[in-house]
């Protein structure tokens, strides 16, 4: 849908966009306040606890809601820019949306019953894929964006309910509300400092940029981050309760990080390095010439990708053993050495923002890996085993791209077109990829098996 609505819109558009939303997406992160996780962490808790949570987000949700309407104030005066004002009042609705299906969406998620989880996103995504399209074609320009997360979210509402079949009573313990919130608020200030550190980027472009360039680093990033949206944030999904469910049995949530580590690396990493790799075709066949700039920028956030894929699951694994201090912790560090990082490359332009990912970045979250790593016991070299093969056939993918691309460059120009070299690569990529795998590692496609029965 991206690739589509791209074509349509401008990068102003999504340059209004990310303004808009540098301090509501912020809030409504917050707003949770980590009572889904709670939830999901706790082994048993009762109608009246969760009727008694739902009555809290909701309020809290309200709250947000209205404090939007200043906020959209704020943002004008700091990015100089007036017309984010009606797109961020309009993100209130999203505050409300969200905090009337936290408790549902994360029963279902605790149940591992992610069938229905799957079905509600496949459903909602595909249905404001639709929607996004028609905006765009009757010009509604930025409109366009967040009106495709309005239609998805409520989409996502009406089936979470449908599918989990649960209602709150009407009662409001507020000890009960509480002691979901102890645990709950430690993981949600977490997450504020890691939304703080992940979208300093975008604020110091705004604060030094025209929206047309801060909508190419914007959707440079976007796009980058698709498999770890689409893939790894699934297998997180899944990951937490499964390993919320272990806690208390050392050998076997061990076991089952290394497989969730095996089956991330060996989905997310052909995934980036096909990004790096054919983003000088993919890209203006996509999404049209006008994208142009952002290439460069888009090869080396897909390498950045990978780290973040790899690194998320250690977050969850901290939570699931009731630690989130620890997690708050390096969300800290994240969140003091990063946006310095991002001052100093935003002065210096377009091309200079993705150094701080692949630099500062990458060594704290090899840190937190480490980290991660002595409290569960795992030795390095047991780590290292478990991403070998996802990285050998990466390896061999990479070349079979190259030598094919070879053999397309030495045609005249203009004897085949784009797209069909285009289309030649990516056959390339998946069969060299799958097919190291089949003859050196077969064994991969039960653990696949294993993760999903978990």
């Amino acid at each position: 849908d991206q690739g589509l609505v791209a074509r349509i819109l401008v990068p102003a558009d999504y340059g209004l966009m990310s303004l808009a939303t540098s301090f509501t997406a912020y809030t409504e992160i917050f707003s949770e306040l980590g009572l889904g996780a709670a939830i999901i962490q706790r082994p048993n808790p009762t109608r009246n606890a969760l009727s008694s949570v739902f009555w809290f987000s909701l309020g809290i949700s309200i709250c947000f809601a209205l404090a939007c309407f200043p906020i959209a104030e704020l943002t004008a005066y700091l990015f100089h820019e007036t017309r984010v004002i009606p797109l961020t009042r309009a993100v209130s609705v999203l505050f409300i949306i969200n905090g009337l299906q936290i408790v549902p969406a994360n029963l279902l998620r605790k149940e591992l019953d992610f069938k229905k989880v799957s079905i509600i996103n496949f459903t909602s995504v595909v249905a404001s894929c639709g929607f996004m399209l028609l905006l765009a074609n009757l010009g509604a320009g930025v409109w366009t964006l967040l009106g495709g997360h309005l239609f998805r979210s409520t989409i996502k509402l009406v089936m979470t309910y449908a599918f989990a079949r649960w209602m709150p009573s009407f009662l409001f313990d507020a000890s009960t509300a509480r002691s979901y919130l102890s645990f709950g608020f430690t993981v949600s200030m977490a997450r504020s400092l890691t939304y703080l550190y992940q979208n300093s980027d975008r604020f110091f472009a705004g604060r030094f940029w025209a929206p047309p360039t801060v909508g190419l680093y914007s959707f440079a990033l976007n796009l980058a981050q698709l498999p770890t949206e689409k893939i790894t944030v699934i297998i997180n999904q899944v990951s937490f309760p499964a390993f919320s469910k272990l806690q208390n049995d050392p050998v076997e949530f061990n076991r089952f990080y290394l497989h969730a580590l095996r089956v991330t690396a060996t989905l997310v990493l052909p995934l980036f390095v096909c990004g790096f790799l054919l983003a000088g075709d993919l890209i203006p066949v996509l999404l049209g010439d006008k994208w142009l700039p952002m290439i460069p920028v888009f090869r080396f956030l897909c390498l950045t990708q990978i780290v973040t894929s790899i690194n998320a699951i250690n977050d969850f694994v901290h939570n699931a053993q009731n630690r989130p201090r620890w997690f708050l912790v390096n969300s800290l560090g994240l969140a003091i050495f990063m946006p310095l990082s991002f001052y100093f490359a935003a002065q210096r332009g377009l091309y200079a923002m993705p150094i701080p990912w692949s630099t500062t970045y990458v060594v704290l979250c090899a840190i937190w890996i480490l980290v991660t790593l002595r409290k569960l016991g795992i030795p390095v070299r047991l780590y290292g085993a478990n991403l070998v093969q996802a990285v050998l056939a990466t390896v061999a993918m990479a070349a079979a791209v190259l030598v094919v691309r070879t053999g397309w460059g030495m045609l005249p120009d203009g004897w085949t077109p784009r797209l069909l070299s285009l289309g030649i690569q990516i056959l390339t990529a998946g069969a060299s990829y799958f097919a190291w795998l089949w003859i050196f590692d077969r064994q991969l496609f039960h653990e696949f098996r294993r993760l999903r029965a978990a």
